[in-house]
């Protein structure tokens, strides 16, 4: 019986094996893990300083907003040296904000912009501050910013332009104030290419750049403001911090601010509110002149000028004159009348005008030097009414009315005075003396003259026979009847003998004590 052989039975073998399965899940598992460590690890930059200073690799944060966001890998040199490239990793949360508008900078203990920042770097060291930007091309290389950014992109506000011939006492972050609330920053400051003013760039934060009108003017602010005049000692500064700092100022100092101006707006740049208040001119402001004749020392432009101790006005120029037609000095001196500061009452009607310059002028207003400060010999221009005036004609000269001046109390004084010397010089001293002493020697011989002792003796004989004469009276009186009339008539007698008498005795015994009386007669 023949065998028959079992036929093989050909099945098609599967390509896959179980044995793949596990490097295939490694290499899952390694992608994985290098996917998450990329993910982690950031996006790698580059950021280019001109100096390391403060930053260490390995250690130096990156920060925004006070988050850390990154780290410092590496700090190498640039070409040339001339700067450093520091090489860091940011996170990738922040990767859609790394764009040409992002800014980094370091962040070091500093005082500025009228703050003190960065005083935790003092412990932990420095680290570099970031700014996200806003724009669609990435970038991974950046330039660094030498100083702390003085504006940030959530900051809003106008930007102002100010022109100026000197830089004056502030820099870059200097603080911007408002009637000193502080309101804005000094953005830039550049020479412009001819070199004849500077160009200042200011930011005014929301709401205050709403203050900002056509017509506000703009002054520095640094240091003190120290002035001495006739209204005495005064100080200005804004703050402490401007003191140190510097800073600039405005304000809307004309009664018609304008509208609210534009960002971008140019306006000029005073030393201090002074200057800046010196270049208005309010409307209906009247400018006259007036002539002093005596020393006007201590009298400077800007002086107050007064109505009865009220400030009515100031002094704008005050010059120094000669007149060829007199051969003599003048000092003409402008002032500036501020015809708000006072009002006119008492119109009866509306027909009434009020009264003019010239009014005032023909009624007696005079204007008049007076001392403002006893200890720095600063002067003022007073102005009053002074009804017995000397009248005088009212006179322009160009568009200034001429105000009539009277002396100040000294002057008056030293006229007067003046005046009496004078007349005492013009009096013949030397002939009046000898006059005099003429006068008195006569005086002096009739009184020791012979004629006088003689009359006061024969008034002294005849006082004593006087008295003879009452007694031999007083006898024969004793022989009447007290009701006859004859007895009357001698007791009147007797009276008007004995008053007689009385009156002769008085004036020798006045003539012994004042013989002079003789000539002069009897002193009152």
């Amino acid at each position: 019986m023949t065998d028959t052989l079992p036929e093989a039975i050909i099945s098609k073998k599967s390509r896959f094996s179980v044995v793949w399965l596990i490097p295939l899940l490694a290499l899952m598992i390694g992608g994985w893990l290098t996917f998450k460590y990329l993910n982690e690890k950031g996006v790698v930059i580059e950021v280019e300083f001109s100096s390391a200073d403060g930053l260490v690799a390995g250690k130096t944060k990156i920060k925004y907003k006070d988050v850390e966001i990154g780290v410092v890998d590496e700090i190498s040199f640039g070409n040339n040296l001339t700067n450093v490239i520091v090489t860091a990793t940011i996170n990738n949360d922040m990767r859609a904000y790394l764009n040409a508008k992002t800014r980094f900078w370091v962040v070091r203990a500093r005082v500025a912009a009228g703050e003190i920042s960065g005083l935790g770097t003092l412990l932990s060291g420095a680290y570099i501050g970031m700014e996200p930007g806003g724009g669609r091309k990435k970038q991974k290389h950046f330039k660094g910013l030498d100083k702390t950014p003085v504006l940030f992109t959530e900051d809003h506000g106008s930007l102002y332009q100010l022109r100026s011939k000197t830089l004056y006492s502030f820099d870059t972050g200097a603080p911007i104030y408002y009637r000193r609330l502080k309101v804005g920053e000094v953005l830039s400051h550049k020479l412009n290419e001819q070199g004849t003013e500077f160009h200042v760039e200011v930011f005014v934060r929301e709401p205050y750049d709403k203050l900002v009108h056509e017509n506000t003017l703009f002054w520095n602010a640094s240091g003190i403001d120290l002035k001495v005049g006739a209204d005495g000692l005064e100080m200005q500064t804004e703050s402490m911090i401007s003191l140190l700092l510097g800073g600039i100022a405005f304000d809307n100092l004309s009664n018609e601010p304008g509208s609210i101006a534009a960002s971008g707006t140019v306006y000029p740049f005073f030393k201090n509110k002074s200057a800046a208040a010196h270049t208005l001119r309010q409307r209906g402001d009247q400018l006259y002149r007036v002539y002093f004749d005596g020393s006007a020392r201590g009298l400077a432009t800007g002086a107050p000028v007064t109505l009865r101790g009220i400030t009515v006005g100031h002094v704008t120029n005050v010059k120094l004159e000669y007149d060829l037609r007199d051969k003599a000095f003048k000092i003409p001196v402008t002032i500036e009348f501020e015809p708000d500061k006072f009002s006119i009452i008492g119109n009866e009607s509306v027909d009434e005008k009020s009264p003019s310059a010239e009014d005032l002028v023909s009624h007696g207003l005079r204007a008049q030097l007076r001392t403002g400060n006893i200890i720095t010999g600063q002067m003022l221009i007073d102005l009053d009414l002074y009804p017995d005036a000397e009248p005088v004609e009212v006179r322009y000269e160009d568009e200034y009315l001429v105000l009539p001046a009277i002396p100040t109390t000294i002057e008056s004084l030293m006229q007067s005075l003046d005046g009496f010397l004078t007349k005492i010089s013009e009096m013949p001293l030397d002939e009046i003396g000898i006059n005099l002493n003429g006068v008195l020697e006569g005086m002096n011989t009739l009184v020791n003259s012979n004629d006088v002792k003689a009359t006061l003796s024969n008034i002294n004989l005849a006082t004593a026979q006087l008295n003879k004469t009452l007694e031999q009276v007083d006898g024969v009186a004793a022989g009447l009847s007290e009701d006859s009339d004859a007895y009357q008539e001698l007791l009147r007698t007797m009276r008007e003998l004995s008053g007689a008498a009385r009156s002769l005795r008085q004036m020798a015994e006045f003539l012994e004590r004042h013989p002079d009386a003789l000539l002069k007669g009897k002193p009152r």
